[in-house]
């Protein structure tokens, strides 16, 4: 007599809740077995409580995309701020930013992981000043602030260039006792450095009682930023002596570094370093610091020739770096090259025309300027306006090239034309090869930066 089989036990909460934690996990790679284990849900006609449901939520948030999470997320019965957080975060790391925003809007309670989410959002996309607003409305709705807050916060703070909003946010890290927060000192730094303010910048790395990778890049990166490529060379120095492992981030400053000061054979060296020493496959950022180290101190054609030796194709950016040293040893004709490749890349770069007019002018070549001139125009390409900015008194004042819109622009140009007219008594010459036509005398870059400079 035949048995019958035995029945198949009822699969429990926990059964599908690891099945969807577990798919998270995997990522994309895992989406098939999610969804297999959603229709096994579907069929056997469980209900899952809660915590399942955002499990599942979770799982097609990270293995397929916001749109899937959607469905779910609409199909919940019950939705708690886990559930919410989840659905906002898809949306953020999609780049959705504005369904992110009309979500958070319809948020029942957000809470500082909600508030934190979109903060984050705006940071990661560029969008710092839409990050520092959120984060004043998140502190008059009473919602207190932790480490994430203030880490993100200090980054859009560096990135505006903002050190009055930087410091209030120091203070408030201070007496939430976060300045000692690992992340949260490393943010510190970050902001000083970015700034301009290195002293700062080095005082808060030293009180830091643990420092990670962040705090020394943002040093060894800040030193290089403000032309202080020796102080950011030591600081890497020390970084090594006390075992500390660069990475990618840390190597492009060190590069950059090595630019600034003219230290060729040091480059060289630290480039062999990265790849023997700790293992790193050199980046188009890198290759594009040693373009310019090359470039710089033996000519384009050496940096021509490490251009070809590169295991992948050139971008824009380096092309541009090699162009604009031909300038300094007025290469014509490696300039052209890299003009053409650049235009192959991006035909709508500008920039590529000034670059290449300079090359031409410092080169005693006026008709090649002349002709470089026309197919920009007949091409209909502009060049942005320069521009400069400068804070006082805490306001912040910008000054285009030509600007006459400034309501004290008549005292700003008078000032301008004794500066210039002490200058050239100092002996001082404006450059010729400049390729933006003015008005007024001296090149345009010059007067947007002297006008920044006597607005101060």
């Amino acid at each position: 007599m035949s048995r019958a089989p035995p029945a198949l036990a009822a699969p429990a909460n926990s059964t599908f809740s690891h099945l969807f934690q577990f798919c998270a996990r995997g990522g994309r790679a895992a989406l098939d077995a999610g969804r297999a284990a959603h229709a096994r849900m579907l069929v056997s006609g469980f209900l899952p409580t809660s915590f399942v449901s955002n499990c599942l939520l979770q799982m097609y948030a990270r293995c397929a995309d916001a749109s899937y999470a959607r469905r779910v997320f609409d199909a919940m019965p019950h939705r708690d701020t886990v559930s919410w957080n989840t659905m906002l975060t898809a949306y953020s790391h999609s780049g959705d930013i504005a369904t992110a925003v009309s979500l958070f809007d319809a948020m029942p309670n957000p809470d500082v992981v909600s508030w934190n989410t979109l903060v984050s959002s705006y940071c990661q996309h560029g969008m710092h000043s839409e990050s520092v607003a959120l984060f004043l409305e998140m502190a008059r709705s009473g919602v207190a602030s932790d480490r994430t807050t203030f880490a993100v916060l200090l980054k859009s703070c560096g990135a505006l260039d903002d050190l009055a909003l930087g410091v209030q946010i120091h203070a408030l890290a201070v007496k939430a006792g976060l300045d000692i927060d690992v992340r949260t000192g490393s943010a510190l730094v970050d902001m000083y450095a970015k700034c301009g303010y290195m002293q700062d910048s080095l005082l808060m790395f030293e009180k830091a009682q643990k420092r990670d990778f962040v705090s020394w890049n943002a040093m060894i990166c800040g030193y290089a930023l403000h032309g202080q490529g020796a102080e950011a060379l030591k600081m890497f120095d020390r970084m090594q002596r006390e075992d500390v492992i660069p990475n990618h981030a840390t190597f492009i400053a060190v590069l950059r570094a090595c630019s600034h000061v003219g230290l060729l054979d040091d480059g060289c060296c630290y480039f062999h370093q990265m790849t023997t020493r700790y293992k790193l496959e050199p980046q188009l950022e890198h290759f594009a610091c040693m373009v310019d180290i090359l470039g710089r101190s033996k000519g384009p054609q050496e940096a021509l020739k490490l251009i070809g030796t590169m295991p992948f194709e050139a971008d824009a950016v380096i092309w541009k770096t090699l162009l604009s040293v031909c300038k300094i040893h007025r290469d014509v004709e490696v300039a052209e090259l890299a003009a053409g490749n650049v235009l192959l890349l991006d035909p709508e770069d500008s920039s590529v025309y000034i670059l290449l007019s300079n090359v031409y002018a410092e080169s005693g070549k006026w008709a090649d300027v002349s002709r470089t001139r026309r197919l920009m125009k007949h091409g209909r390409l502009k060049k942005e306006p320069g521009c400069s900015w400068i804070e006082v008194q805490n306001e912040m004042h910008g000054f285009l090239v030509g600007d006459n819109v400034h309501p004290r622009s008549r005292e700003l140009y008078d000032m301008l034309h004794d500066l210039i007219d002490e200058m050239k008594l100092s002996g001082y010459d404006p450059d010729s090869s400049s390729f933006a036509e003015v008005d007024e005398e001296g090149s345009a870059s010059e007067q947007d930066d002297l006008l920044g400079m006597v607005g101060g």
